[in-house]
């Protein structure tokens, strides 16, 4: 039982100090990582809601870059 309890410790202690995954607005502000980690994503080395965060910051930035283009037509 004790040894239970301190293997559920140590598991909730490790857990603990991962990092919190980063934001979409975070990916969005730099592109460089961001593409990275999406090919990361892509390849299987990285995984969870930083990589749906991270897709989504690339979609910003596309879309911002189109929006950018399209206003420079006018």
């Amino acid at each position: 039982m004790i040894g239970r309890t301190l293997a559920i410790g140590a598991l909730a202690a490790l857990a603990a100090c991962s990092p919190a995954p980063r934001s979409a607005s975070y990916f969005e502000a730099h592109p460089e990582e961001t593409a990275k980690v999406v090919v990361d994503c892509a390849s299987g080395a990285h995984q969870g809601q930083e990589c749906v965060n991270a897709k989504a910051g690339a979609a910003a930035i596309r879309r911002d870059r189109r929006m950018d283009r399209y206003k420079q037509n006018f």
